[in-house]
């Protein structure tokens, strides 16, 4: 606890901590940013029932998945092994980094699913008196 209190104390290491706050509050911004553009799409695509709608819907959502893939696959990838010495090792590495982007997209799709539903059950939902 004391060397945690140290290293606070210390006026790099708060710089640095609160860097890494601000890289991590950017990034959560900027992921609820294109998912809030994306939910009202699909707002629009299900209110509108028009063509057009559901393809503004789909390019953004495909455009989300670009923002998030670039999070996980352009930049450092998240690391599965420690050392990454062999071509099985990176492909795996790869691979799983595929896989968590896509789950993440998915499960970010899913939420703007529910998230629209509920916005227009209640949007449209009869007055009550």
């Amino acid at each position: 606890m004391t060397d945690w209190i140290t290293r606070l104390s210390d006026e790099n290491a708060r710089t640095a901590l609160g860097q890494r706050f601000e890289a991590l509050a950017d990034e959560a911004f900027n992921v609820v940013r294109w998912t809030v553009v994306v939910g009202f799409a699909r707002f629009l695509s299900t209110q509108t029932g028009g063509i057009w709608f559901s393809v503004i819907h789909w390019a953004l959502g495909g455009l989300l998945l670009a923002y998030i893939a670039s999070r996980f696959l352009l930049r450092p990838e998240v690391p599965v092994f420690a050392r990454t010495d062999t071509r099985w090792k990176r492909i795996v590495q790869t691979v799983l980094n595929i896989l968590l982007c896509m789950a993440a997209f998915i499960l970010v799709m899913l939420a703007l699913e529910v998230l629209v539903d509920a916005i227009a059950t209640y949007r449209f939902a009869p007055a009550a008196t």
